[in-house]
């Protein structure tokens, strides 16, 4: 659950929602803004909240196994899916359309500077968004993430530097997800992932779904957005 010990007064933020985007331009950005947070932690620089959905890309984060995560590159290759390595914890995951990233790009006060607890938030944002849906997702001991079942619905991975937040988490929204059986997904063999479209039966406004994780993600992250 998300931490409830005594907090301070919300930081503003600012929330971008480019709608369908190159994941390469929102990285680049992240990583500019991360950079100048924290060299200038005293600075007036707005703290940033980056909600899209992204082009086609496998990215595989800082704890990648001896064995690698690519389990089909030719088929990658054939779709156009860029494999990029990245700064976050973790390992492979994929990224593409009908899914909702949220990376936040916060600076972490003394009293939050818990990474364990912020990753719990992350996903508690994630399972109060599904429970709009009447969809009951979980933590599974030991792993990252949001599940229903044994089925992966929400992967959280996050990058610190200077106390600055970089990537997030990726929420399963609609869509072809098939490139997940093309790697090990998080370092887990077999593992399934699902939609929220999967679970309900029926589509599902894309829209919806950011407003309602864009509201969970301020409450938890204790943050209010910047008018």
């Amino acid at each position: 659950m998300m931490n409830t010990a005594v907090r301070t007064d919300p930081s503003k933020v600012q929330v971008e929602t480019p709608g369908k985007v190159s994941f390469g331009e929102i990285h680049t950005r992240m990583l500019e803004l991360q950079s100048d947070l924290g060299e200038h932690p005293n600075h007036e620089s707005p703290e940033r909240i980056f909600l899209f959905e992204p082009s086609p890309v496998v990215t595989v984060g800082s704890r990648n196994s001896e064995e690698s995560p690519i389990l089909a590159p030719e088929k990658l290759q054939e779709q156009g899916i860029e494999i990029r390595e990245v700064d976050r914890g973790g390992e492979a995951t994929y990224h593409g359309p009908g899914q909702l990233l949220a990376y936040p790009v916060i600076r972490l006060r003394e009293e939050e500077r818990d990474l364990h607890n912020l990753l719990r938030n992350l996903e508690e944002a994630v399972i109060l968004t599904l429970a709009d849906w009447h969809i009951v997702g979980e933590r599974r001991g030991g792993h990252t993430g949001v599940w229903i079942g044994y089925e992966k619905i929400a992967a959280v991975g996050l990058s610190v530097r200077r106390w600055v937040t970089g990537h997030g988490l990726a929420l399963c929204v609609n869509g072809d997800q098939r490139a997940f059986d093309w790697i090990v997904p998080c370092g887990l063999q077999n593992c399934e992932v699902v939609t929220m479209e999967d679970l309900l039966g029926t589509s599902i406004d894309f829209k919806s779904v950011e407003d309602r994780l864009r509201f969970h993600l301020l409450t938890v992250l204790n943050r209010v957005e910047e008018s």
